[in-house]
């Protein structure tokens, strides 16, 4: 990682020489795996730890990875902290971006054949939909012995209207046949890959669920803790239930604030903590501004562990999903859930296990899952050391050291 970053820590602050692939090539290294990882960009959210992760602890007498990332659009912030946590260099293009746009996906498939040919990776790994598309064809042109897909989430569905949609799953299929493995990250999105989209036949899709540094999570100040509880309750009697992630349509927070409105016009007592950022969240401060909610919008924290423990709970109530990493980490410290049964999530609370699924009506769900707080709070000390067993750092990077030596002897 050290010789990698040599060549490419002049390029991180001259985005103009993006096109000059000579000046900052490194040299491929002989006696290596060569990964190129490539996501479509490095916001504050799961993929963008996912592959930081992946990126900095394979093993580095092995493997040699070099992280690729396109831009974020506006009203979403880069995760600069977690970048220089993890000590990744990060080989940024600037004209891919999450939006579509024909010249702009044009140059930057030119860029990465360009980059596949002179580096020669042995492995190309994309991660998100962009950079799927676009890193998967121009490894297939680049002639890439291994390509690998993972979704995180899918906009398979949900995303765009029906005719969009079906478009999408038409180019996923193409995309598939290029792949030579596509990764699930949880047994729900393989079924919606292979038997309800009919995106890939069954063996060309596996399931690896995500895995984290959840050690990191342990990591926190107790008074930190007692005096952000303080700030928040405001001496006001009542749990505090957290929504934490990014300020997306698709999370579909209008929902959670209507039905806690109605809550507290029937008189159940809480305090509904909004954490997070992006392009919603003036609408949805404004939605609850006008419906008279009593909430507090935090705003993006780094301070994550110390937050978990402040509330009583934590809540989402999107339409979409991969797996939430705000319930494995709210798990991962005995943080009572509860969510949508959408996409992954039924499978990270086992049903109804280790957490609770909301149903329709979500006013009358939510409102027995405020009232039965004590019982979740059971369920989520026992599923904690479940939680932090399935998705660690350990078992992941096990799980890809295994598919990537698979595939380099089959291929």
């Amino acid at each position: 990682m050290t010789h990698l970053n040599s060549f490419i820590q002049p390029l991180l602050h001259i985005p103009k020489r993006y096109l000059r692939l000579k000046s900052f090539m490194p040299p491929p290294s002989p006696h290596k795996r060569r990964v190129l990882r490539l996501i479509s960009r490095l916001n504050v959210g799961g993929p963008a730890h996912h592959v930081l992760l992946l990126s900095r602890s394979l093993p580095a007498e092995k493997y040699e990875t070099l992280l690729v990332a396109g831009q974020e659009p506006a009203g979403e912030l880069r995760a600069q902290n977690w970048i220089e946590k993890y000590g990744v260099p990060v080989l940024y293009i600037p004209t891919l971006e999450r939006e579509p746009s024909f010249w702009k996906d044009l140059r930057s498939l030119w860029w990465l054949w360009r980059l596949m040919r002179r580096w020669k990776p042995h492995i190309v790994h994309t991660h998100t939909a962009k950079a799927g598309a676009i890193g998967r064809l121009a490894a297939w042109l680049a002639c890439v012995p291994v390509r690998i897909h993972t979704f995180h989430g899918h906009s398979l569905e949900g995303y765009f209207s029906p005719l969009v949609s079906y478009l999408y799953r038409l180019v996923e299929k193409g995309l598939a046949r290029l792949s030579h493995q596509i990764i699930a990250i949880s047994e729900r999105q393989k079924e919606d890959l292979v038997q309800r989209f009919h995106i890939a036949p069954a063996e060309k899709v596996r399931v690896i669920p995500l895995g984290f540094d959840l050690a990191r999570l342990d990591e926190y100040d107790p008074q930190a803790v007692s005096a952000l509880r303080q700030e928040w309750q405001k001496g006001e009697v009542g749990p505090l239930i957290a929504w934490i992630g990014r300020a997306v349509p698709i999370k579909r927070v209008d929902r959670l604030i209507e039905a806690a409105v109605a809550l507290q016009s029937q008189g159940v007592a809480f305090r509904l903590i909004f954490v997070g950022d992006g392009p919603e969240r003036p609408k949805w401060e404004a939605l609850s501004n006008s419906l008279g909610l009593n909430a507090i919008w935090a705003g993006l924290r780094w301070d994550i562990p110390v937050v978990l423990r402040a509330v009583d709970a934590v809540v989402l109530t999107s339409d979409n999903e991969g797996t939430p990493v705000t319930l494995i980490e709210a798990l991962a410290c005995g943080t009572p859930v509860a969510s949508t049964p959408v996409g992954g999530v039924p499978d990270l609370l086992e049903g109804g296990r280790w957490g609770t699924l909301l149903t329709e009506p979500l006013t009358e769900s939510l409102k027995q899952f405020i009232q039965n707080l004590p019982e979740a709070r059971k369920q989520a000390q026992t599923a904690a050391p479940f939680i932090r067993q399935r998705y660690s750092q350990e078992r992941l990077l096990k799980d890809i050291e295994d598919l990537y030596d698979a595939l380099c002897r089959r291929c």
